[in-house]
């Protein structure tokens, strides 16, 4: 069996079933210290080692077990200082059949309104026109230093929004963490205080907003990426795993190992070829197709409930 390296991670259920490739190894969470102890005792203990993330459909409860981990045996997804599984699996490539099946998942994904996590109501208010949608994302979150990126950018993104679509409104997505877990955002207050920007703190579901949005500015966050599946334009400023390959409008030189590829490489690598998948409630392995329909399911039902509560 993998071999857990704190308790959060020996908790998390069906464990073994999404570790079940990788039965001897150590397994930490990301580049956080656990991840970090993984990889030591694997080199004491001469025995493999995987890092774990959420993966991209983590669950609709947001409490719910995990729908998908990423598990990687080179590196971690957002790091974009090292090698990892993901962006080996982007610069490969897919195959025919497999560009098919990442164009029917995105399909599905779209169809059914989904993002990483997706217990939230949708935006309810009315939206501009024209707006721009600018991705916030919590103070402190590792994927920032290691994308590159800094507490700088974010004032400077904002800025690029305003100057780059000067007759949209820019609409600043805040992480729902910021008001679930009482944590910091990047932005601060004052570089909100402009007459075009229009805050959305509410903890809304993301999508909506995504969709009509005329394009998407993100740092390392996963709007970026969710905006791509939508066939938005994305500007990025800082390197996330999606940033680098020709896909997005970047402001950082891409690392030397990313090349031009297709939005279908990207989707096989991030939904099929790093995650793995477990029914919630047998441990089962599934593939990303039944990951989504699952979702799509369970958020058709919350939608429901939710409407009928209205």
């Amino acid at each position: 069996m993998a071999t857990p390296t704190n308790r959060a991670i020996s908790k998390i259920p069906h464990l073994q079933s999404f570790l079940a490739d990788h039965p001897s190894a150590m397994a930490g969470w990301g580049r956080k210290p656990s991840g970090q102890r993984a990889v030591t005792l694997a080199r004491l203990l001469r025995r493999p080692y995987v890092l774990l993330e959420d993966g991209f459909l983590r669950s609709v409860a947001r409490d719910a077990p995990s729908l998908s981990l990423l598990v990687d045996d080179i590196g971690c997804y957002y790091d974009a200082t090292a090698p990892c599984r993901m962006e080996l699996a982007i610069a490969i490539g897919a195959s025919g059949e497999q560009s098919a099946q990442a164009r029917a998942l995105i399909a599905a994904w779209c169809a059914a309104g989904l993002s990483k996590y997706n217990h939230a109501a949708d935006y309810a208010a009315p939206l501009p026109a024209r707006y721009v949608l600018v991705a916030d994302q919590c103070a402190g979150d590792l994927s920032v230093p290691r994308g590159l990126a800094d507490a700088s950018v974010f004032p400077a993104m904002l800025a690029a929004a305003l100057a780059d679509y000067p007759d949209h409104q820019v609409l600043v997505k805040v992480h729902p963490d910021v008001l679930t877990h009482r944590k910091r955002s990047w932005l601060p207050p004052a570089a909100l205080a402009h007459p075009r920007v229009r805050v959305i703190a509410d903890g809304c579901h993301p999508v909506r907003l995504i969709r009509e949005a005329a394009a998407a500015y993100a740092v390392t966050s996963l709007i970026g990426f969710e905006a791509l599946l939508h066939g938005r334009p994305v500007h990025c400023f800082g390197m996330p795993f999606y940033a680098g390959w020709g896909l997005t409008q970047d402001r950082l030189p891409a690392p030397h190992r990313r090349n031009p590829r297709a939005l279908e490489d990207l989707v096989h690598a991030a939904f099929v070829a790093v995650p793995r998948y477990a029914d919630p409630a047998s441990g089962a392995r599934w593939h990303a197709a039944q990951a989504i329909a699952h979702a799509a399911g369970e958020r058709a039902a919350l939608l429901a409930r939710l409407t009928h509560a209205a």
